[in-house]
């Protein structure tokens, strides 16, 4: 769990160690990898000083710190920043802006327009191709410096190991400073033990902070399916899901690419179908070869970073609402998925297909937020969308289908420009959408998807192709049927 450096920080970390995280992430105001325009990083957050002290000390008074890794990063730079980080209770320590400069990016702040001068953060291969000229050695070299210079002040302070350093406060002390207004900070908190015991450890002592949730349902997935995964023969399960059972999917996702890789069973797969309500993050790292078909609904994150195969959702057969003005899926559904089908007979909440890179997906509605910073596949929206449709999008493409004339309005102009289906010169795009549509119902019998295709002519004119502003209009679908099935 990653958590911002602010007061009070330290309360918050106790709650998400109760909710069994196994590492914490103090993260700092500092620092970044310039992805963010600087208005968007002013005045946000504290020093990482002051709330990884808070969190540490915490921590421990409240007899937790030896079940959670506590990390934290916000412009850390040299050995020096990693031992004052380990003395006030770190154990790992991320790094973000420094290996990037290492492979060459020059904080140029435009990594959300996919224009990056140094090919560092872009999809543009031709801006990769000439410009980017960082290599793994670089990055080597660089750690091998400040693992270095770590080494020679644990030295110098006479510690042998990290384990050593940790909590160490004792060891800092306090500079006069330069000016009068330094003479009056009280640092006496950050130096503090804060009457804790000394018994209480300083490090986590556990591999694992087990949670309450054994996972039953991913341990029943893999024991039915482990022997068809390891002979690569696909099969077909019944099971029940309830609202408690979270990341269904996940350990069969990670047998398969473990003995397969993300692709390697997608010709023989195994096929999972549920009936009842998913928790969160229902087929999270979806992996090709695994299908989940699940009647009922499911919470948020449905498909979060998926690599392939597939997931349907659909209603139960018993009931009688219209899907299309039904929500299904919950908020942040396909955040930062790279590949595989998704089909849900209903809508999605928020912020559906944040960071998108490769899957395709059909839904019948979607919130605010819609398409956020994708950079490939495929969205087609059959139904109303909220406000800020495509902002940051900068690969990939979408069809939405726009009843009211107001969806000019909902989309973010920055970045995308809409064009109608329905035109002469769009007839491939026009004969693709309805594919995409056909393919759809055969997934999840939608009634609402049925009409549409059942009275095409009459909505074709009401779908908006939508696309990034640098793509070319004639490439779309051929960059789209390139990717790997």
């Amino acid at each position: 769990m990653k958590l911002v450096s602010r007061p009070g920080v330290g309360t918050i970390a106790c709650g998400v160690a109760k909710a069994y995280a196994d590492l914490i992430t103090i993260s700092g105001y500092d620092g970044g990898t310039a992805a963010s325009p600087l208005t968007s990083v002013h005045y946000a957050g504290s020093p990482w000083e002051l709330g990884l002290a808070d969190a540490h000390q915490s921590l421990r008074g409240n007899h937790l710190r030896g079940k959670v890794r506590l990390q934290t990063d916000g412009g850390l730079k040299t050995g020096l920043d990693v031992v004052k980080a380990a003395i006030l209770g770190a154990e790992s320590f991320g790094f973000g802006t420094m290996p990037m400069v290492a492979v060459g990016c020059k904080y140029l702040r435009i990594c959300h327009l996919n224009n990056c001068a140094t090919g560092v953060a872009t999809q543009n291969d031709q801006l990769r191709e000439n410009h980017y000229r960082g290599t793994v050695e670089m990055v080597k070299n660089y750690f091998r410096f400040v693992a270095e210079e770590t080494r020679q002040w644990m030295a110098s302070v006479g510690v042998r190991s990290m384990e050593e350093l940790v909590g160490r406060v004792d060891l800092l002390e306090v500079i006069e400073g330069s000016t009068a207004k330094h003479g009056k900070l009280n640092l006496q908190p950050l130096l503090s033990d804060a009457g804790i015991p000394a018994e209480m450890p300083q490090t986590c002592q556990v591999g694992h902070n087990d949670p309450y949730d054994l996972a039953d349902l991913n341990t029943k997935m893999l024991e039915l399916a482990e022997q068809a995964i390891a002979d690569k023969s696909g099969g077909e399960y019944e099971l029940t899901i309830t609202n408690c059972d979270r990341s269904v999917g996940a350990r069969t996702s990670g047998a398969i690419a473990k003995a397969h890789g993300n692709l390697g069973m997608q010709d023989k797969p195994v096929r999972f179908n549920f009936t009842g309500h998913a928790g969160q993050s229902f087929g999270v790292w979806n992996a090709g070869g695994q299908e989940l078909y699940l009647q009922g609904d499911a919470n948020d994150y449905v498909g979060k970073g998926m690599a392939g195969g597939k997931i349907v959702i659909r209603q139960p057969e018993t009931v009688e609402y219209a899907s299309n003005e039904t929500t299904i899926i919950g908020n942040t559904c396909l955040y930062g998925a790279t590949g595989g089908t998704l089909y849900a007979a209903g809508c999605a909440g928020e912020r559906f297909a944040v960071r998108n890179s490769g899957v395709h997906a059909v839904i019948e509605g979607a919130g605010d937020h819609c398409c956020e910073y994708m950079t490939g596949g495929l969205v087609t929206v059959l139904g109303q969308v909220g406000c800020n449709f495509g902002a940051g999008m900068t690969g990939g493409f979408a069809y939405v289908l726009d009843m009211d004339n107001t969806f000019v309005d909902k989309y973010n102009h920055e970045l995308v420009e809409i064009h109608r289906v329905a035109p002469q010169h769009m007839e491939e795009y026009k004969n693709h959408l309805r594919s995409v549509i056909m393919g759809y119902i055969d997934a999840t019998d939608s009634a609402w998807a049925t009409h549409i295709v059942e009275n095409f002519d009459d909505y074709i004119g009401r779908f908006w192709l939508v696309k990034p502003k640098a793509a070319s209009l004639g490439a779309l679908l051929n960059h789209m049927r390139s990717r790997p099935e």
